[in-house]
């Protein structure tokens, strides 16, 4: 069984990359609901593995592609300022001996940091590398791992929302009692 790897970029269109060469169509399936075109990304250069901590700090992957196309290029550029913050799922194909597809699998989803691009002239012509930084979707990396949730902070999200209100008396000793009073 052959195995290759894609992203899927919840844009508005969704962007759609495969590690291969040529347009990939899939069947409609739990992410896609109608038929859908991968486009051929190029040579898949670095899809590492990824670990999802629990508690724990989350690590940025960068997803590199090169040998990118004229077309997914100036669909990248075009694209990139509205990438950072939108959903990625990162997908395994699975073809038969023929490549043919066999399976699609939605390994994990991700959030988009910000997509990159390089191109430099080669002994062999140009080379363009497509760069997409992702991390986990609950991953907040405006926050520090020592922060700590204060009302302030709370209320700046959600003006109405006074679940922290008493977080600045316990820390200050000052206990609270819940229950009937």
């Amino acid at each position: 069984m052959n195995e290759s790897f894609g992203i899927r970029i919840a844009s508005d269109p969704p962007a759609r990359l495969w590690g291969g060469f040529g347009d990939l169509e899939i069947p409609a399936d739990i992410v896609e609901s109608a038929p859908a075109v991968y486009l051929g990304g190029g040579e898949l250069l670095n899809a590492p593995d990824f670990e999802i901590p629990i508690n724990g700090q989350a690590e940025r992957i960068d997803i590199r592609l090169s040998g990118v196309s004229a077309e997914v290029l100036a669909i990248a550029i075009g694209e990139a300022a509205s990438v950072k913050g939108a959903k990625v799922h990162f997908v395994r194909f699975y073809f038969d001996e023929d490549w043919q597809l066999e399976e699609v699998e939605y390994d994990n989803v991700f959030r988009a940091d910000k997509l990159t691009f390089s191109s430099e002239e080669t002994d062999e012509g140009r080379s363009r590398v497509l760069t997409l930084s992702i991390a986990t979707e609950d991953t907040d990396r405006n926050r520090s791992p020592q922060a700590y949730w204060t009302d302030a902070d709370q209320r700046r999200k959600s003006p109405a929302d006074a679940i922290f209100s008493h977080v600045a008396q316990i820390y200050q000793g000052v206990l609270r009692r819940f229950g009937p009073k």
